[in-house]
C-alpha cells in the first residue's frame, strides 16, 4: 500500500469534512452554543479523515488484488 496516497486522501477529505461541519453549524442557528463551529468542524474533520483514508486503503487493496491475478 502507498502510505503517501492514504495520508493525502485522508487529509483532503478531512479538510472537506471540516468545511461541511462548519457549514452545518452555520446553517443550524438553533444551537446557540459558542463552540458549535469548532464542535461540528471537529466531527466533520474526523469523519472525513476516516472515510478518505478508508476509501484509499480499499482502492489500494483492490489494485493489489488485480495485480496478483
Amino acid at each position: 500500500m502507498k502510505m503517501n496516497r492514504i495520508i493525502f486522501s485522508g487529509l483532503v477529505t478531512c479538510l472537506v469534512g471540516m468545511v461541511i461541519g462548519i457549514a452545518v453549524a452555520e446553517i443550524n442557528q438553533d444551537n446557540r452554543s459558542q463552540n458549535a463551529h469548532s464542535y461540528y468542524g471537529a466531527i466533520g474533520a474526523v469523519m472525513g479523515l476516516t472515510v478518505g483514508a478508508g476509501q484509499q486503503v480499499l482502492r489500494d487493496l483492490k489494485q493489489q488484488e488485480i495485480d496478483q491475478q
